[in-house]
């Protein structure tokens, strides 16, 4: 499985969808991981962590959202990364149904695209989800 993270592209968003130490345990499982060029910058990860940890570098937003089978991405996508995003791909974040507009909603059903909202996890168990992966 190709498992991807993108730099956040809002404004003053400098979180990362996956740390280098959980994306050791998804290469370690022997998933293909990208992560786009300076993605952890802002929480304190260099891409010399990530690539360390088994990742491959993107040098570019279209590349990693049109590699993945899994996004891991903090803040809600924006309707042109759903746009980059190949069909029946999975987007996994920080994702808020109630407040989306309804055009990416839209694109969202038209690429049947399937989405794992974080808020829906439950993080008080000794065994988290993408354990399995």
């Amino acid at each position: 499985m190709n498992v991807c993270i993108p730099k956040e592209r809002r404004p003053f968003e400098y979180r990362v969808g996956l740390t280098p130490s959980s994306l050791k345990m998804l290469t370690k499982n022997g998933h293909q991981c990208y992560v786009e060029h300076d993605a952890g910058l802002g929480a304190g990860f260099s891409d010399q962590e990530y690539q360390q940890a088994g990742a491959i570098i993107a040098y570019s937003s279209h590349e990693v959202f049109g590699r993945a089978d899994l996004l891991l991405k903090v803040a809600r996508p924006l309707l042109e990364e759903i746009e980059w995003l190949q069909p029946g791909a999975t987007i996994a974040g920080l994702i808020h149904f109630g407040s989306e507009r309804q055009d990416k909603i839209d694109k969202l059903l038209q690429k049947k695209l399937q989405q794992l909202p974080m808020s829906r996890f439950n993080f008080q168990m000794e065994h988290y989800p993408l354990d399995d992966l």
